[in-house]
Order: structure tokens, then C-alpha cells, then sequence
């Protein structure tokens, strides 16, 4: 039997993204700006520049200059200037991607919920197992 184990990986990633997109958008933010704020909400605490971001997307300052711009229009994310690098800025996030993050968080219990469903728990730890060992592969 041919397998076409990477063919099935990305049908799974688009149909994620497409529930992830539906979802966010109800809540005013693309998929791209969710992942910039669980970014922010996973360096909490600690000083990001919008250069941290560009190489966390991989991308040009101006790609990341727009992303942060619509989240900051939308009062998700502040812009201040970098106190020991003038022309730095740093990105924090505010109240409302607080509350942005409960919902994501809420709706990610459920999406692991809906993609286990079916499996034991035997099942779901060797599959655990079988995913961590395919994405250290690609490292």
C-alpha cells in the first residue's frame, strides 16, 4: 500500500487553518495576527521588538510592520518606543488579547477534543509519540 503520510499532514494543516480562520475571525483577528499574539503571550514578560517578530515570521520589517499595525488599529497590541534602541520598537500586548487568549484557549481544548476523537488513551500518547518523532525528523 502507497502511503503519502506528507500528502495527509497538509490536507490536516489546511483544514485546521480553515477552522482556525473561521473561528478567529469571529473574534477580529486572521489566523497570521493569532499566531503574532500567542508569540506575544508566550514571551510575556519580556521585551519584543518588531524584529523578534520578523524573525519569528520570517519575514521583511514591512510585512510585520503591517500585521502589528492592524492588531494595534484593533487594540490588541501597543507600539512603544525601545528605551535602550530609539529606533526600536517593542510590541506588547494589551487587555483585549488577554481576552482574545481565554476564547483561543477555550476553543483549543475543544479542536484537540474533536481531532482525538475516537482514540483511546493508549492511542492518543503513541500517537503523541509518533508526531514528536516526525516533526524532530524535519529538525
Amino acid at each position: 500500500m502507497e502511503t503519502h503520510v506528507g500528502l495527509y499532514f497538509k490536507k490536516i494543516s489546511e483544514k485546521l487553518e480553515r477552522r482556525a480562520n473561521c473561528e478567529k475571525e469571529k473574534l477580529g483577528v486572521t489566523y497570521t495576527q493569532s499566531k503574532l499574539l500567542w508569540f506575544l503571550k508566550k514571551h510575556e514578560g519580556e521585551r519584543v521588538t518588531l524584529r523578534d517578530i520578523e524573525r519569528f515570521f520570517d519575514c521583511s520589517h514591512a510585512t510585520v510592520s503591517g500585521l502589528v499595525s492592524r492588531l494595534e488599529e484593533r487594540g490588541f497590541v501597543k507600539t512603544l518606543k525601545d528605551e535602550e534602541d530609539g529606533r526600536a520598537k517593542n510590541v506588547v500586548s494589551t487587555e483585549k488579547a488577554e481576552r482574545f487568549h481565554e476564547r483561543m484557549k477555550e476553543g483549543r481544548v475543544a479542536a484537540e477534543e474533536s481531532l482525538l476523537r475516537g482514540f483511546s488513551d493508549e492511542e492518543k500518547e503513541r500517537l503523541s509519540e509518533y508526531l514528536d518523532r516526525v516533526y524532530k525528523n524535519l529538525e
